[in-house]
């Protein structure tokens, strides 16, 4: 074969870069305008593909070079090159076309199971079994997440509980546990499980990986157009089946489905794109391409393997010039590309296999694989356009030179998808990629902001349009300044710092979604907690909203996302004249008959399909993809994959509330049972105001060695209303912490906080000054001022005799305190009556209480031990309650515990 240097001088300048690896820093050169990430990608082919000692002089350390070479090499050994010129020109020019960017070697394709007929039973029964794998893995990807949502909130329970371990612990003790526990149940979660959240909440935690969707098979089915076109019962069943798991790849002839099973070895791309210039597109370079790409598909070509080689920035070269894909004149120009590709991929193809002979399959499938070269030169023969001559006689050439030499194989020019390939090659290949006008760029610095496509600027550039109008539109300003509804000044008024904002706009232009920008994660959980107020079950909740929390409407979000991010669209922008909208919106938001008309029409000219990706709303029924799968098998699409999108983030159902019918038939006798009432009063929220002359009490104490004085004020019902808290030595800052502290301790009791909420809140906080309490008769020991003061107020107004600690070293680490001291009082004394001045203020009362009222001891020691005494002589025993209680009353002897009457006891002798 002759192979002529063309591509010499068009790759351009390389320039030294550094790129981040996965485990470090590497040098390397690379063409000017690569972005790192598509210099990364190349990197990772060549460890694959062009294994090698790196060239430090070569772009991409040499690995286009050592690719080359080794096909070169090849091609030599299988005397394919006439003279040694041109082994020299096809590996240089092949290493120049990577350079520039008109073509990618790509990865092999995965082969799918064998095809099964959609008549046949053996289908029922795999597309049974297909359904089945991917509802179960759906729903176990739901209750995983929901389970660990539930036991996060469990663990999360204990952690936020202070004071004892144990306690915390308990749900019996720790009331948030109990209830995030019942949740936990509820959602399905054992005990067991239950019990392992609460053991290991103090543990060290362990990152939590994303469950992926597991890897489901898709199911390759067959099926006859017509039956497909009509909608028969086979039809609806595969319909059915890609309604429930999207992974049905419906082949309507027996060739295409074998095509499909078999998959291919290797792969290359094309991009169109890359050849429109100024003066048009360069057909002798673009066929030139194609030409070199084909032969070294051919020379790594296993035994009757199939290759494939694809187009790439279709979407781009239609755009570019000024053409649509939904209408006649773009499809004939993309069919005229692609029968172009075909022709001359064809006539290398037949080329090689003229020197190192034709496969063995295409000796058994000559007669139809001829025949159906033969209807494609007669198509593009039909076709109109710049190409479709040039198209047509290409196929002409390669029906000669396949009749007279044969193919090396099965494939070749066949559509493929490839998001590797993409990166590498700098646009996306396929027959209908999915094509989007707003790209990343990278700039200087190495930051990805996004662009308009090559394309989209010369489209735009040929109108009389504002740019800078389109640019805002589509891409926004970037930042959240003076956007309206969510700017700056109203994130600051509700608490967001310049810090949270950054860290949010930052966030906001990689994602594009103002909520995910503001998410807990995104911005500190602790701060939303802290600032806003959200509580940690909120914020475990992964669809926590903090901006609607903070109190932003759903309307203002949106409106500032658009004013920061853009719509990242061009066909609805209100400064772009009607007839550009439309050219826009068939590559932005292409309705599914022009999808399918245009596949139609291009993908004849492959030698194998790729399957048409068709997605149906969420609320799609299988009738309509029943209805969609139809149009495409009338339309005359090769191959099928139809799914659902997904539910939207905020899908939710709107359920009536259950309404109970009344029964008709005659109700039953009522059964009268005993019913507790418990009446619920709500306490207006006013403030109950203390009357100006009031009563308290002082109690001065030492914790740690700090004097703490606590003034209280009281209603007259008794009921506490204010406190106030003095220190005595401390810090200016520190006493007027404390009182301003009581202030809205008091405030809240006066608006009707119970005291027992504040006490239950702060007793056991821990800080410094705390230890040895002294001058206070119950209790003994504190863990911070605040514990001592809620303590002693618990114990002086609601009986809460439970937190007094008589012993000093009750809270020591032993646990086990001093016990009781030798020196105890007699309990046989009689307790001496204290006047009543030691309890009663005589400025409060003013002298009204007489000067002789005394307070009596109330107790029964002295009747216990007269008790104890007239047992002992006696030793009577109750038998009712077997206590030595017994007492004579008259003629009786009655137990003074149980009050019941014994017999007679008999005279002691």
């Amino acid at each position: 074969m002759r192979f002529e240097r063309l591509f010499a001088g068009r790759a351009p300048e390389i320039d030294p870069r550094e790129i981040e690896r996965p485990d470090r820093f590497v040098e390397t050169l690379a063409p000017q305008g690569w972005p790192d990430a598509r210099v990364e990608a190349w990197l990772d082919w060549a460890a694959i593909a062009a294994p090698g000692e790196a060239d430090a002089e070569s772009a991409l350390d040499g690995a286009p070079e050592r690719h080359a070479a080794r096909l070169t090499a090849a091609g030599r050994d299988a005397g394919l090159f006439a003279t040694e010129a041109d082994a020299r020109a096809f590996a240089a020019d092949l290493v120049d076309s990577v350079l520039a960017g008109y073509a990618a070697p790509a990865p092999s394709a995965p082969a799918l199971p064998a095809p099964l007929h959609v008549s046949a039973i053996e289908f029922r029964t795999a597309a049974a079994d297909h359904v089945g794998k991917a509802r179960a893995d759906r729903l176990a990807r739901e209750a995983a997440a929901q389970l660990e949502a539930a036991l996060t909130a469990v663990a999360d329970a204990v952690l936020r509980c202070e004071g004892d371990a144990r306690a915390c612990s308990d749900p019996a003790r720790n009331v948030a546990l109990a209830r995030a526990a019942q949740k936990a149940r509820a959602a399905g979660a054992s005990d067991a499980s239950i019990a392992d959240a609460v053991a290991s909440a103090a543990a060290p935690a362990f990152a939590a990986s994303s469950v992926e969707p597991a890897s489901i098979t898709p199911l390759l089915a067959l099926a006859e157009p017509a039956d497909v076109a009509a909608g028969d019962e086979f039809a609806a069943l595969a319909a059915r089946a890609s309604w429930e798991t999207g992974g049905v790849v419906l082949a309507l002839s027996p060739a295409d489905a074998e095509a499909l099973a078999a998959g291919a070895t290797t792969r290359a791309a094309i991009n169109a794109a890359a050849f429109l210039g100024e003066d048009g597109f360069d057909t002798r370079a673009f066929s030139h391409a194609v030409r070199i790409w084909t032969v070294a598909l051919e020379l790594e070509r296993p035994v009757d393997g199939a290759v494939a080689l694809t187009l790439a920035g279709v979407g781009d070269w239609l755009l570019a010039q000024g053409l649509s894909p939904a209408d006649d004149a773009g499809r004939n120009a993309a069919a005229a590309l692609w029968a172009l590709t075909a022709g001359e991929a064809l006539a290398a193809s037949a080329s090689v296999a003229e020197a190192l002979g034709a496969g063995e399959a295409f000796t058994v499938e000559a007669d139809r694989i001829i025949a159906s070269l033969a209807q494609r030169a007669d198509l593009a023969a039909a076709l109109t356009g710049p190409l479709a001559a040039p198209a047509a006689a290409a196929l002409r050439t390669a029906l000669a030179a396949v009749q007279a030499h044969g193919l090396r194989g099965p494939g070749l020019v066949a559509a493929f998808e490839d998001a590797e390939t993409a990166l590498r090659l700098g646009a996306r290949p396929g027959l209908d990629a999915g094509w989007s006008l707003i790209q990343a760029s990278e700039t200087l610095d190495g930051y990805a902001v996004p662009q308009f496509s090559g394309a989209a600027q010369a489209a735009l550039r040929s109108i009389d349009v504002d740019l800078d109008a389109v640019r805002l539109h589509a891409l926004g300003t970037g930042s959240l300044e003076d956007a309206p509804g969510v700017d700056h000044r109203a994130l600051a008024a509700v608490g967001f710092t310049g810090h949270e904002i950054a860290l949010a706009e930052a966030a906001l232009r990689a994602g594009g979604d103002l909520r995910a920008a503001f998410a807990p994660a995104v911005v500190g959980a602790d701060f939303i907690g802290d600032v806003l107020g959200a509580t940690r079950e909120a914020l475990a909740d992964p669809a926590f909203d903090t901006l609607a929390f903070a109190g932003f409407a759903p309307d203002a979000v949106a409106d500032a996302e658009a004013h920061a991010v853009g719509s990242g669209r061009l066909f609805d922008c209100p400064a772009l004249p009607a007839e550009t909208q439309e050219l826009l919106r068939a590559f932005e938001a292409p309705a599914h008959a022009d999808r399918i008309a245009f596949t139609a029409a291009v993908e004849i000219f492959a030698c194998a399909p790729w399957p048409l990706a068709l997605v149906a709303p969420f609320d799609a029924r299988p009738a309509d993809l029943l209805r969609l799968q139809a149009s495409a098998a009338r339309a005359g699409v090769r191959a099928l994959k139809l799914s659902r999108a997904p539910a939207p983030a905020d899908f939710a159902l709107d359920l009536p509330e259950a309404q109970i019918e009344t029964p008709r038939a005659r109700p039953p006798e009522p059964i009268v049972t005993e019913r507790l009432v418990e009446k619920v009063v709500e306490r207006q929220r006013e403030r109950r105001k203390l009357p100006d002359r009031r009563k308290g009490y002082i109690q001065k104490a030492a914790v740690g060695g700090h004097k703490v004085y606590l003034h209280t004020g009281e209603y007259e019902d008794g009921e506490v209303g204010e406190i106030f808290i003095d220190m005595h030595k401390e810090g200016a800052a520190f006493r007027s912490l404390m009182n301003n502290f009581a202030i809205a301790i008091s405030i809240g009791l006066q608006y009707g906080v119970p005291l027992d909420e504040f006490v239950d809140a702060y007793v056991f906080t821990k800080f410094e000054p705390a230890g040895p309490v002294t001058g206070n008769d119950s209790i003994k020991s504190a863990t911070s001022i605040l514990d001592y003061i809620f303590r002693e107020l618990g114990v002086s107004y609601l009986g809460r005799d439970d937190l007094a600690n008589g012993d000093p070293q009750e809270f020591n680490a032993d646990g086990l305190g001093r016990g009781k001291s030798a020196e105890t009082e007699d309990e046989t004394e009689e307790p001496a009556p204290l006047p009543a001045s030691k309890f009663i203020s005589k400025g409060f009362s003013r002298g009204a209480t007489p000067d002789n009222l005394v307070f009596a001891a109330f107790g029964r020691r002295k009747d216990d031990a007269a008790k104890a005494s007239a047992l002992a002589d006696q030793a009577d025993i109750c038998p009712a309650c077997g206590d030595v209680a017994l007492s004579r009353k008259g003629g009786l002897v009655v137990c003074e515990s149980c009050n019941g009457q014994a017999e007679r006891p008999s005279p002691r002798g």
